[in-house]
């Protein structure tokens, strides 16, 4: 039993672990794909395709919607705080922060999926807190 998760009953076999590997490489879009083509054997496909495609959705969504909320959440900041004329050297840092912030967030987000990758390839589940859970319940 996985972490309380899912029961193994099958082994992955090479193209399911390939499958699993493209799907987060895509951000996920791949494994929407192989969703949405292998609809009709729905409840023939291996569980552990299953929860690699679901899960590379939600870390795909991750990946584009987080940096993107902080970019939103930084330039309102500065745009409010720059109506005050002597705060231009903390809308400057505040410029500075958010690049770091931006990158950090790409380069953490670049390494989950490469380790989400990685044990996908070696026929493991990953266990990325509420991701994962939500990705299970998906297969319910």
């Amino acid at each position: 039993m996985f972490g309380g998760f899912i029961k193994m009953t099958q082994i992955p076999n090479i193209k399911d672990k390939i499958g699993a590997a493209v799907s987060y490489l895509t951000l996920g879009i791949w494994g929407l794909i192989w969703l949405l083509i292998s609809s009709r054997s729905y409840f023939d496909q291996k569980d552990f395709i299953r929860f690699h495609c679901y899960q590379s959705i939600f870390v795909g969504l991750l990946y584009m919607f987080i940096p993107q909320g902080f970019a939103i959440l930084f330039s309102l900041i500065i745009q409010i705080l720059g109506l005050i004329p002597f705060l231009a050297s903390v809308t400057k840092g505040l410029h500075v922060a958010h690049g770091i912030l931006q990158q950090g967030f790409h380069y953490g987000l670049l390494a989950l999926i490469v380790y989400c990758v990685i044990f996908s390839l070696l026929g493991k589940y990953t266990n990325i807190p509420y991701v994962s859970q939500i990705a299970n319940r998906m297969l319910r």
